[in-house]
């Protein structure tokens, strides 16, 4: 599969699991003549992101973001949202204490029931 370039390994840091002193949630409503993935790509970029993904309801798009110092916050905000037009709106979601945090990574996947697609050739 790697060779078929269908597999790729890489590493993540898990957040929690290193020191961070500030998080916060952001739901983003992308303006008019914009899109998700355009506004995704430029956020993303930012190596706060831990996070990222397109969503239904209330907002486009909801961050995850992790800072060391509080202080980071605003600048990040500056720097990533308020400065950029592809935004409408953005509603911060800070943390008050993490109860859980659970990576997709560590879910264990022989729980779940088999595929009912057949098997890409």
């Amino acid at each position: 599969m790697k060779e078929a370039g269908q597999l790729t390994i890489a590493a993540i840091v898990d957040p929690a699991s290193i020191s961070y002193r500030s998080d916060a949630m952001l739901g983003i409503n992308v303006a008019p003549g914009h899109t998700p993935a355009s506004v995704a790509e430029r956020i993303g970029k930012c190596p706060n992101v831990v996070y990222l993904v397109w969503i239904g309801g209330r907002y486009d798009l909801l961050v995850e973001v992790v800072f060391e110092i509080e202080e980071e916050l605003p600048i990040f905000m500056d720097t990533y949202c308020y400065s950029d037009p592809g935004i409408a709106s953005v509603e911060i979601m800070v943390g008050i204490k993490m109860f859980k945090n659970q990576f997709l990574l560590k879910r264990d996947f022989s729980q779940l029931p088999p595929s009912s697609e057949e098997p890409r050739k």
